[in-house]
């Protein structure tokens, strides 16, 4: 039986003592990264929201196995910001619109608004249903053994959609318990109706982000990244979260789950925001040539892990195009100025680490 069938529906319930110190722990570092977002300059700040969103955009499709081009999506995203309400052209520009959408708050979330999020995420493509209720049976499979695909998940029949969508929403506008509560049940509830032909998932998780900006602020990070991450374990807890336990279904495990992955995201937004903040530093700091810039400025975009790695004549000459007499020369003398210094390595894979402090 599925959960839809049981009695239960949809009470779904979950153990306030194996989630209050989870919920705690996250409280306490979004006060953290708020102060640390309250230090950065307005540019720092921009820079870190359009980090959120294209990673947010980019992540959730990578959960369902689909691509997009992180560049594209954050031109979008900017595009997006500076005309509100343009009429979108690429799908990235229907993509980004939604995204900030979701982070915007607003009104209640009601039917409409799903619809037209739903034409956003596949604008330009033909999908059965597009912009409205699913009007056909959808069931979730795995691939198994002996090429035969096993059931997860039965979603509701799609008569009962519009019922059911109705009251989730009516549910959603009521309730007055604490954000992360709220947006982890109504992703498991919005998942266990399954309303669309597809993108269920990617509307799913832009919820969770409505929710949060409703509540007064957006997530300062990519829960999708989060997710991603540990995408075998979002679908057990999925599953886990959808157990009849008497009157109720006991959403625990994937409650659980879902405050493990917020924490993640803060420790990794703490993270990010300390890297801008130190990369800006560097860069005030050391004024290095234009073309040593322009090198230096490259391994900061590609993230903490690849400044830590430091650089080498090599890669350092096909960044900048040059030679590799002129990328060791340069190297040198960022040595020599005290922006680089030199790592135990001899010969010719000397590597240059930068001098961060």
């Amino acid at each position: 039986m599925q959960i839809w069938e049981s009695p239960a529906w949809p009470n779904f319930r979950h153990d306030p003592s194996l989630t209050e110190g989870r919920l705690a722990a996250f409280s306490a570092r979004l006060g953290a990264i708020t102060g640390l977002h309250h230090a950065l300059t307005p540019d720092e700040r921009r820079e870190a929201f359009l980090r959120a969103v294209t990673t947010e955009a980019v992540s959730s499709f990578a959960i369902e196995g689909a691509s997009l081009p992180a560049a594209q999506v954050q031109a979008s995203v900017v595009a997006s910001m500076a005309h509100r309400g343009a009429e979108p052209v690429r799908r990235s520009d229907a993509i980004a619109d939604l995204m900030l959408q979701a982070r915007a708050g607003g009104p209640p979330l009601d039917t409409p608004t799903l619809w037209h999020w739903h034409r956003l995420l596949f604008h330009g493509l033909e999908v059965e249903d597009k912009g409205r209720w699913r009007r056909f049976a959808m069931v979730i499979t795995r691939s198994a053994t002996a090429g035969r695909d096993e059931v997860l998940y039965a979603a509701p029949p799609a008569d009962r959609v519009p019922a059911m969508m109705d009251d989730f929403l009516t549910a959603l506008q009521t309730d007055d318990r604490p954000a992360p509560i709220r947006a982890a049940l109504a992703h498991l509830w919005f998942e266990s109706i399954h309303p669309f032909s597809d993108g269920n998932g990617r509307l799913g998780r832009a919820l969770v982000e409505h929710v949060f900006a409703r509540d007064g602020a957006a997530l300062p990070f990519s829960l999708s990244r989060q997710i991603e991450a540990d995408k075998r374990g979002y679908y057990a807890a999925l599953q886990a979260g959808r157990q009849v336990v008497g009157p109720a279904i006991d959403a625990t495990p994937f409650m659980m789950w879902f405050l493990d992955r917020l924490i993640a995201g803060v420790d990794d937004a703490v993270t990010d925001a300390r890297f801008l903040v130190a990369r800006n530093a560097f860069f005030l700091r050391h004024r290095p040539p234009p073309r040593a810039e322009r090198v230096l400025r490259r391994l900061f975009a590609e993230g903490p892990a690849r400044v830590a790695q430091g650089i080498s004549a090599a890669p350092y000459g096909r960044i900048a195009g040059v030679s590799a007499a002129t990328a060791t020369r340069d190297l040198t003398d960022l040595e020599a100025a005290g922006i680089l210094r030199r790592g135990p390595e001899g010969g010719r894979s000397t590597r240059y680490l930068l001098v961060m402090a």
